[in-house]
């Protein structure tokens, strides 16, 4: 079977557009696999190599000219910004001559090296199920487009086709805000691990809830095998319906119920915990699914966003933090960075990107025009979805807990002192007896 892709023509001028400003370029193809057909969102060049020696930075001028671990690690970092359900397809190459008539060995090379980065880290679900990844070619000279797919592990390499529409592709979009209020405690033996093994595990724990969570979406338990569209579908007016305009899919929401511990209280184990790590606050996941998605693919794509966040924002927070402050043995407040979205050009599909506590929506800006290759016309296009943490409540309760703490301190340090001040009394009493007793003898 060929496999086959979509986009919006608005891509194919898009290379167009970066042909003329290099005749070898790469990058990466952006978007969505649904039962064999990938739905393209976005092409996004590869940024070149800075070099610090060089003023300008160095041109492509061959195929081979490519550094095959570069193209991976843009790969790692874009996939970093994608919503649940969307991953890099695979790769575009704009040249002057055939690149895929013969395939060339270095091609093979990029795609095996991203397919590795990819899958590096454990959280980001970087690789779609299936271990297939479309390269595209633009040729210069016939200002022709090709594409092939190429299978990872096995080698093969097979034709695919691609087509560009003139109508938008038309997506489900999902809403979901999931809370997290988890105490992870740590035995007296795990106190002295680092901080990222014990993310690692809080991670884990995580993925095990999501796995066995219900999903409700807008409030009802959906058959698994239920297509998206079937919820989500807009009632067509009759003014659609006569202009043959079909008004979209309006927002699902989800909520994700989350299993409780359970069982005899006999089959506990009872142990001295000296330290604890309790991370709380609020993930907002905004998802855009192919209609023909079922219910537990959509689910799937849920939990996959929320990992990929959260393990995304920990793993910056984790390389942000000083070697000092890597073995702290104190309390801390630890804010990893929070969610922005931004929307993709000419699209209703946004992006993430994540600032750090004082970083505003300009950082954002600067991040994403690099990495993805887009304009971002205004500032104001950089919506703050989860907005600044607050802390209050937390300061407040550490507050709480501090005085309840220094009482029995502050009992102890005043009684010796109240035993001293009583035995002098008692002296002065003693000795004040005695010299009445020595007046009146006389």
């Amino acid at each position: 079977m060929v496999r086959s892709a979509v986009s919006d023509d608005r891509l194919l001028s898009y290379l167009h557009t970066i042909a003329k400003q290099n005749p070898y370029t790469v990058g990466l193809i952006l978007g969505q696999s649904s039962s064999g057909k990938d739905y393209v969102i976005h092409f996004a060049k590869t940024p070149p190599i800075q070099s610090q020696d060089a003023k300008d930075p160095p041109r492509l001028t061959a195929i081979n000219d490519i550094d095959e671990e570069w193209v991976a690690d843009h790969a790692r970092q874009a996939t970093r910004t994608l919503p649940g359900g969307m991953y890099v397809l695979g790769i575009f190459i704009v040249s002057l001559e055939d690149a895929l008539n013969p395939f060339s060995p270095k091609i093979k090379g990029i795609l095996n090296c991203v397919h590795k980065h990819l899958e590096s880290q454990k959280y980001l679900f970087g690789n779609t199920a299936s271990n297939e990844k479309l390269v595209l070619n633009y040729c210069l000279t016939t200002q022709q487009v090709t594409c092939k797919s190429f299978e990872v592990g096995v080698g093969s390499v097979k034709p695919a086709e691609f087509k560009f529409l003139a109508s938008p592709i038309r997506w489900a979009q999902i809403h979901c805000k999931y809370q997290m209020d988890h105490v992870y405690h740590i035995s007296d033996n795990e106190s002295d691990w680092p901080l990222k093994k014990h993310i690692g595990i809080i991670l884990d724990i995580m993925n095990k809830n999501l796995k066995s969570s219900i999903y409700l979406f807008d409030g009802e338990l959906k058959d698994a095998d239920e297509s998206v569209e079937s919820i989500g579908k807009k009632k067509i007016s009759r003014n659609s319906k006569l202009s043959g305009h079909d008004d979209n899919f309006k927002p699902i929401h989800v909520c994700i119920l989350q299993p409780c511990e359970s069982g005899d209280l006999n089959s506990f184990e009872i142990s001295d915990s000296g330290n604890q790590i309790r991370i709380f606050g609020n993930v907002v996941s905004k998802l855009w699914l192919n209609p023909k998605l079922s219910i537990s693919g959509a689910s799937e794509s849920v939990m996959q966003d929320i990992l990929r966040s959260m393990s995304t924002r920990l793993e910056m927070h984790w390389d942000s933090l000083t070697e000092e402050e890597h073995g702290e043995d104190m309390n801390s407040v630890h804010e990893p960075p929070r969610r922005v979205l931004i929307n993709l050009p000419n699209s209703n599909i946004a992006i993430s990107d994540y600032l750090f506590p004082g970083e505003g929506p300009h950082d954002a800006k600067i991040s994403l025009e690099e990495m993805l290759d887009i304009k971002i016309n205004s500032e104001k296009d950089v919506v703050d979805a989860e907005g600044q943490a607050d802390l209050s409540d937390y300061y407040n309760e550490a507050a709480e807990t501090e005085s309840e703490e220094m009482i029995p301190k502050k009992t102890l340090e005043t009684t010796p002192s109240l035993y001293y001040i009583g035995a002098v009394l008692a002296l002065f009493v003693l000795i004040l007896s005695l010299g009445l007793h020595f007046i009146q003898g006389n």
